[in-house]
């Protein structure tokens, strides 16, 4: 309990750090889920590995670098997020594509892993396999989190909204502390108000220590938690005005924290799922008393698409 303390007191100060360094540059914060992502794909890749679904580990970890540096580039030279977009699935397309290719250009070395697993498969399947697995890595959890270089770009995208870019840069800070602080009070107050309430469990053959109880408790308070943050920030002058001028009101909140709440407590369900049919207790144990990247932000990387698709729909 001693080291799960002091580790968690080091990422939330390392959080706080990375977000006050983000106002001399976004690219800090740019920097810092890149780390995160790189981190994360590798714990993931693992995972699959574990779980007897062979991949290319290498090629999973190059995505999040090509992929995020395709992001930025093309917002930065004011592309329009039809061509960004476009251009993410196509990179998906080429990765694919090089992917099934290689392993049966390969095929001596592909033969020699098939039969390193003692596996009777033909070569072309095998490659094929090894592919989709790969690319579960890709989308889980290296695309995930490029919505939060998403949302720490948004004042960066002034060009695709019809809003002043001096409010995005509050409004882009606003949303990032709302994407790390609504899965901490969903995560947090569904553990204790499990532990108060206890009753029947939620998903007893994935993570038996969850309750139906602190489900409903976490998404309560995910939604008391964005209506916090979004009154407290509200009462600043330069946030007040942002937010009227985008039409920002406490209701769209409370509709945020219920949706973002219920796809948190979705998102750590999945992750217990990987990492149960894997059989392993933690995704790493990179965070001493947390396990990995994966175990601390199976929540976030689910909340940060639900935050930037809000903004998106009131900008």
């Amino acid at each position: 309990m001693k080291q799960r303390t002091i580790t968690g007191a080091i990422i939330i100060a390392t959080i706080i750090l990375v977000l006050l360094a983000r106002q001399l540059t976004t690219y800090i914060f740019d920097a810092f889920i890149l780390l995160l992502s790189f981190i994360a794909t590798y714990e993931m890749t693992n995972i699959l590995a574990k779980m007897n679904l062979y991949n290319n580990k290498y090629f999973a970890l190059c995505y999040p670098f090509l992929a995020y540096g395709l992001f930025i580039l093309g917002i930065n030279t004011s592309m329009k997020w039809y061509m960004i977009v476009l251009i993410e699935l196509a990179l998906i397309v080429v990765f694919f594509g090089v992917l099934a290719m290689l392993g049966i250009i390969l095929s001596k070395k592909t033969k020699n892993e098939i039969a390193t697993r003692n596996l009777k498969i033909k070569v072309e399947r095998f490659s094929m396999y090894k592919t989709i697995h790969t690319m579960f890595a890709y989308f889980y959890p290296s695309l995930l989190m490029l919505f939060f270089v998403a949302i720490n770009n948004i004042q960066n995208m002034g060009y695709l909204f019809d809003v002043p870019v001096s409010y995005l840069v509050y409004i882009s800070v606003f949303a990032l502390i709302l994407t790390f602080t609504i899965p901490i009070f969903s995560d947090t107050f569904a553990y204790l108000t499990g532990i108060l309430f206890k009753g029947p469990k939620l998903c007893p053959k994935i993570s038996p220590n969850k309750t139906i109880s602190g489900a409903i408790g976490g998404v309560l308070w995910g939604i008391i938690g964005s209506l916090a943050i979004y009154l407290i920030f509200n009462s600043i002058p330069e946030y007040n005005e942002a937010f009227t001028s985008v039409g920002f009101a406490f209701w769209h909140f409370i509709i945020l924290g219920f949706v973002a709440s219920i796809i948190c407590i979705c998102g750590d369900l999945f992750e217990s799922y990987l990492k149960r049919k894997a059989n392993v207790k933690d995704s790493g144990d990179i965070l001493p008393g947390h396990g990995g990247i994966l175990d601390r932000m199976d929540s976030h990387i689910f909340c940060a698409p639900v935050v930037f698709i809000f903004l998106i729909i009131l900008l």
